[in-house]
């Protein structure tokens, strides 16, 4: 019996010595950065503003949770339409219960306890997406130097004239003194 509990210890044992032991290893395979632009995140060729921990509008999980309750209750409703119509015609597993009406019942109650659900989440304001911001604009605590380093397109093509220009330019000539 102990011998089965020492089975048990050695996989627990090996399996964690692998998980450590892959981990350490990693740490000492991988590139290191060099920068702190390296540590950055990076995403869709967008340089990021701000900082990446940003809280999201408590409205995107609402609106999901509210999807997944229609969705859970579109997958209930498929079978009970199903079993509803022997209940009705007193047919099948429901005959001679007289269970029907009490069917429709359930059903509609069900639906309309989702429809209360929905009636709330829309009064609260939570299925709006755009609602108006009185707060303050967003300001970074830390200031970035890439920042700093965005240019537009007209700063770019200036850049780029005045080194044509400076290339087409004729040197100038040395002067004898």
């Amino acid at each position: 019996m102990y011998f089965d509990y020492l089975n048990v210890l050695v996989f627990a044992s090996v399996g964690l010595v692998f998980v450590f032991a892959n981990l350490l290893i990693a740490s000492v395979l991988r590139p290191k950065r060099l920068t702190d632009e390296g540590l950055d995140t990076y995403e869709c060729g967008e340089e990021t503003i701000g900082s990446a921990w940003v809280q999201f509008d408590i409205r995107y999980y609402t609106v999901a949770l509210v999807y997944v309750v229609f969705a859970v209750e579109i997958a209930f409703l498929f079978p009970w339409a199903l079993v509803l119509k022997d209940a009705m015609a007193n047919t099948g597993a429901a005959a001679g219960l007289g269970i029907g009406y009490f069917a429709l019942a359930e059903g509609f109650a069900f639906v309309a306890i989702l429809f209360l659900g929905l009636v709330y989440v829309w009064c609260k304001g939570d299925l709006d997406w755009v609602l108006a911001y009185e707060g303050q604009r967003y300001q970074p605590k830390f200031a970035d130097s890439r920042l700093e380093r965005v240019s537009t397109v007209r700063d770019i093509e200036a850049e780029i004239e005045a080194r044509a220009k400076a290339a087409k330019a004729p040197a100038p000539e040395p002067s004898a003194t």
